[in-house]
């Protein structure tokens, strides 16, 4: 995958579909992570978390993203948040971009529109992003409805050289 990230050379079809079929199976990181002020205040499993508690990533995300920001309809529960997210990865419809984060690691993002996963606080569009190398490589980073839609892939400064795989339809 790398080396398609990098121009060194053309997916096939098939090789983007199989390299697909990996990314969905991946999920977030299984570690824990420190929430921080990210979901500080928020119950989940009946407790009120704090700054200094562990939560999985794809907790966090879910209480982020579906629960604080209603980006996902109302009552989604977290194994359907994450099986949203593994249908936009393997929809044909998703556009599928690489590029390079803050100039030490490659990403792999898919995005497609929303739909019927936009909720109140929604955007138009789901993205789901999966690190190739560097920091999270072998999971996914984050998975949200961005703001500013498909131009969020090329919003911020740090990420460069991007590259669609396949463009969104």
């Amino acid at each position: 995958m790398l080396e398609a990230a990098t121009g060194a050379r053309t997916l096939t079809p098939d090789e983007l579909r199989q390299a697909l079929d990996q990314v969905a199976r991946a999920g977030f990181s299984p570690r824990p992570v420190l929430v921080g002020g990210r979901v500080e205040g928020k119950v989940w499993q009946g407790r009120v978390r704090g700054r200094t508690d562990y939560l999985l990533p794809a907790e966090v995300h879910y209480l982020r993203h579906v629960v604080d920001g209603q980006e996902w309809p109302p009552r989604m529960s977290l194994d359907e948040y994450l099986q949203s997210l593994r249908e936009v990865i393997l929809d044909p419809l998703s556009g599928v971009a690489t590029s390079r984060w803050s100039r030490h690691s490659w990403h792999l993002t898919v995005m497609r529109r929303s739909g019927r996963l936009r909720g109140p606080g929604g955007h138009e569009w789901v993205m789901v992003e999966y690190g190739i190398e560097g920091v999270g490589a072998g999971y996914w980073i984050t998975a949200f409805q961005p703001q500013n839609g498909i131009n969020y892939l090329t919003a911020d400064s740090r990420r460069e050289q991007v590259r669609w795989l396949r463009r969104p339809t």
